[in-house]
């Protein structure tokens, strides 16, 4: 318990910090560009997890940040995207972090996963984008992943549906739904 509780103060300490010289704020809502197809590697080792690419915000623009697998920093993380955050009418930028889950990811059985809901298919937007499917991820608790089109990196990827796999010592992980080249 003291060393999972080390580990967090320790993440804490390393996490990105709102100072005056990365605060990125904005008086409206910037729409996040929509995400791009990636391709999951194999996992360099049973305890990596995969990070998904994602925009991060600068102060005059975007920048995508490619997925990777990736030790996190304590037993039960997770790690949670970018996002606008509104404060009192101003949206502020909160960078990508690691937060502790009420669970883990690694689990002693596999917990059964929820049906996939039915999600209405928009048309595509202009440009080469394709529709990355509903799905859920499992973060200590079920959380559905809402479909949405994505910009097309890799033509021939194939989606796969995340699934259980079985660990050394006879624990379980989740492997995320993800893209992989055929």
């Amino acid at each position: 318990m003291l060393r999972n509780l080390a580990a967090i103060a320790a993440a804490i300490a390393l996490a990105p910090s709102a100072t005056a010289q990365n605060l990125i704020t904005s008086p409206t809502y910037i729409d996040t560009p929509p995400p791009q197809q990636e391709v999951i590697t194999a996992s360099p080792g049973p305890s990596y997890v995969w990070v998904p690419g994602q925009w991060e915000r600068t102060p005059d623009n975007w920048n995508w940040v490619a997925g990777k697998w990736v030790q996190p920093p304590f037993s039960n993380a997770f790690y949670v995207p970018g996002y606008w955050q509104n404060w009192g009418g101003t949206y502020q930028w909160e960078a990508g972090h690691w937060a502790a889950a009420d669970l883990g990811y690694v689990v002693t059985k596999p917990v059964t996963v929820p049906p996939v809901y039915s999600e209405p298919k928009p048309a595509p937007p202009a440009g080469s984008y394709v529709w990355q499917p509903g799905h859920w991820e499992w973060r200590g608790t079920w959380v559905w992943v809402p479909g949405e089109y994505i910009a097309t990196v890799q033509p021939k990827a194939v989606w796969v549906p995340g699934s259980w796999q079985a660990q050394p010592g006879g624990t379980w992980a989740w492997n995320p739904a993800h893209w992989a080249l055929k």
